[in-house]
């Protein structure tokens, strides 16, 4: 009986099939896997391929980054100060509502002074003097204004010294005691003076700490010098009013009559046996000043702006004093 010709297409194929499967393992084993192929369908039919196969962990492409907002800049307060950039001064605002540096400062102060003029400054120029003493307190005072930048300042003040030694006879030196010899008073001498100061600040603690500078100045003088001829006078006892004194006029140890001095007054020339009490016409209007001084600061933290001093120097003539200083 003849084989239907289908059934021997299909015999034919799976001869073929059997004779290649080797050759198909070998192939299969040198490439990546991948799906297997369908056979064909019975007949011809169509056979529809499976769905790819998602990919792998490994093999997708990473995560982009979120794209990055911008913040909106918040606005600047108008009255906010600018940074201060390395090595300008920080700037603050006073009560005034301008800028200045941070370390300058306005203050305003007052001294008060015990005043002395020693034996040996008065040795240079004269034979026998009279001392000034330290004065009665305030010998001298005088209000400041003063400018301060860090630990610096410059000072401005007004003041008045008293210059008044107690009475007493007094010889220029490499004059003759005999003829030169005078018994002077001091009446209100001192001078009204005006000076500028430059004063360092050393501060050890908040509490404690020093000041010490140097200035000049210029005094105008007050007051005036009376003088009159001594008679009896040797070098031995220019010290002894009882032996030493303006003819015709009796004087203690330490003081000669006034009113007999005043009765004298302006009559004549005046010469040591006929005395008459004049004022001094040589004394100069107007003397300069040299002024240093060094001293103890104390402030308190908590009192901002005050402070005191205490301090010694010389102002033409050697002090001791204090004062107080208010800085704005």
């Amino acid at each position: 009986m003849p084989m239907p010709s289908s059934m021997k297409r299909t015999l034919l194929a799976a001869t073929v099939a059997a004779g290649l499967s080797p050759f198909w393992s070998g192939v299969t084993h040198a490439q990546t896997p991948g799906p297997s192929p369908q056979p064909p369908a019975p007949g011809g039919a169509t056979v529809t391929p499976p769905p790819p196969a998602p990919p792998s962990a490994e093999a997708a492409p990473p995560a982009m980054p979120p794209p990055t907002v911008a913040t909106p800049m918040t606005e600047a307060p108008q009255d906010a100060l600018p940074s201060p950039t390395a090595g300008s001064p920080t700037l603050v605002r006073n009560q005034n509502e301008y800028q200045r540096p941070s370390d300058l400062s306005y203050g305003a102060a007052m001294r008060f002074r015990w005043v002395t003029v020693p034996a040996f400054m008065l040795n240079v120029f004269t034979k026998k003097n009279v001392p000034l003493g330290f004065t009665a307190f305030p010998g001298a005072w005088a209000v400041e204004a003063f400018r301060r930048k860090g630990n610096f300042d410059v000072a401005l003040a007004l003041g008045y010294q008293s210059m008044s030694p107690p009475d007493g006879n007094w010889l220029g030196t490499g004059k003759d005691p005999a003829l030169d010899t005078d018994f002077v008073q001091f009446r209100g001498l001192g001078f009204i003076s005006v000076d500028v100061s430059f004063i360092w600040h050393t501060m050890f603690t908040d509490w404690i700490g020093m000041h010490y500078g140097a200035g000049i100045g210029v005094g105008f003088r007050h007051g005036k010098i009376l003088r009159t001829s001594d008679s009896g006078c040797t070098d031995t006892n220019l010290g002894d009013l009882t032996k030493c004194h303006p003819s015709g006029v009796i004087c203690t140890s330490d003081s000669c009559n006034e009113a007999q001095l005043v009765a004298q007054q302006g009559k004549g020339n005046d010469i040591p046996g006929d005395p008459h009490r004049f004022s001094d016409p040589d004394v100069p209007p107007a003397i300069p000043i040299i002024n240093a001084v060094v001293g103890v600061d104390f402030r308190v933290p908590s009192l901002r702006g005050w402070e005191a001093k205490i301090e010694g120097g010389f102002y033409d003539a050697f002090f001791l004093g204090g004062g107080i200083a208010y800085t704005f």
